[in-house]
């Protein structure tokens, strides 16, 4: 099956643009960088399918400090700053955020970023997917090189665990942090145009999880509008038998979540094995996630006896609220937070 990850330019890294807007609605970013020549700073937003660029700043060989405000929505935005010979640093700005960063233009990677807690997350997913990059890469070129056939075998099974264990790693991170836009970053990451983290049909879930929680807080994003139609695509590409072979592969691949109930009690998602299960992700607050728990109410009474079941994920941040929201519209499926 060809490759259905696409997000447009996707080498996330830094951003920011200095414009007259109040600090409620801006994010502002104070950039130190060191510079081994006169060159220019781009920064640029970025979008599911595009990088706009949003401004440019002249910076001097040495030392510089530059400081830029830019309007900034109530979504967190992925934002760039790159320089004319290549290599960026990705930030994920909130409203209201002061970011700090540090960089030298000779090694972009090595930065520090202080004051944001999605480019915090973005800079752990950046650092660790570029060292495990740097050993794919050396790998590959070892491997065109190499005449014998036992070098490359053991070269391709180095390969498959390197890899492995940054697929391992991005697919905790996206469990450990299902509210943050960072998850998009995390599923999209690829080592060259032909080899995506998650590359395979048996990713669906794991994309239709990330998407399902974006979703459900800003359903009027690109990103969100973006995700859907590409797995709407997807699906279109599986006939029905090779939908069958998915979900009952994907089974072994789920990755499971262990999350309480309102009474406290842990519910892990596994322990519904062997029934139809719909995995939803909501907010208590939001009027469009209570829109859809009325029709899912239907369906559910209709299918229930059937072995249907719904595992429904809060992501509110207050679980008392929650907890008030649930006991009122007495849902009858299985809901965590």
């Amino acid at each position: 099956m060809n490759r259905f990850y696409k997000l447009g330019i996707i080498t996330f890294f830094v951003a920011a643009i200095g414009s007259s807007c109040s600090d409620k609605d801006s994010v502002t970013i104070n950039i130190n960088v060191n510079a081994d020549e006169n060159s220019m700073l781009y920064i640029s937003r970025l979008d599911f399918k595009q990088a706009v660029v949003l401004d440019s700043v002249k910076i001097s060989e040495g030392s510089n400090t530059k400081k830029i405000r830019i309007k900034q929505g109530v979504e967190p935005t992925f934002y760039t700053i790159s320089t004319k010979k290549g290599g960026a640093i990705t930030l994920l700005a909130e409203q209201n955020e002061n970011i700090t960063l540090n960089f030298d233009t000779k090694n972009s990677l090595n930065y520090t970023v202080n004051g944001s807690t999605g480019s915090a997350k973005v800079q752990i997913l950046a650092t660790t997917f570029a060292k495990s990059k740097l050993q794919i890469d050396e790998l590959s070129k070892k491997y065109i090189k190499s005449e014998s056939e036992e070098e490359k075998r053991n070269l391709s099974n180095e390969f498959e665990r390197i890899f492995n264990e940054q697929k391992e790693f991005n697919t905790n991170f996206i469990k450990e942090n299902h509210m943050s836009k960072a998850n998009i970053m995390a599923i999209y990451q690829k080592y060259n145009d032909n080899l995506y983290l998650f590359n395979s049909s048996d990713d669906l879930l794991t994309l239709k999880t990330v998407a399902s929680a974006w979703n459900a807080i800003y359903p009027e994003s690109d990103y969100s509008k973006g995700m859907v139609e590409e797995i709407k695509r997807i699906e279109k590409t599986i006939t029905n038998s090779k939908l069958q072979q998915l979900i009952s592969e994907s089974e072994i691949s789920i990755p499971d979540l262990e999350i309480p109930n309102k009474n406290g009690t842990m519910v892990k998602l596994s322990s519904l094995k062997g029934k139809v299960v719909l995995l939803d992700f909501w907010v208590s607050g939001n009027s469009n996630s209570m829109l859809d728990n009325r029709e899912l109410l239907g369906i559910y009474n209709q299918f229930k006896s059937k072995g249907f079941e719904v595992y429904q994920v809060a992501l509110d941040a207050n679980r008392e609220d929650w907890k008030n929201v649930v006991d009122s519209a007495e849902l009858p499926w299985i809901s965590v937070c």
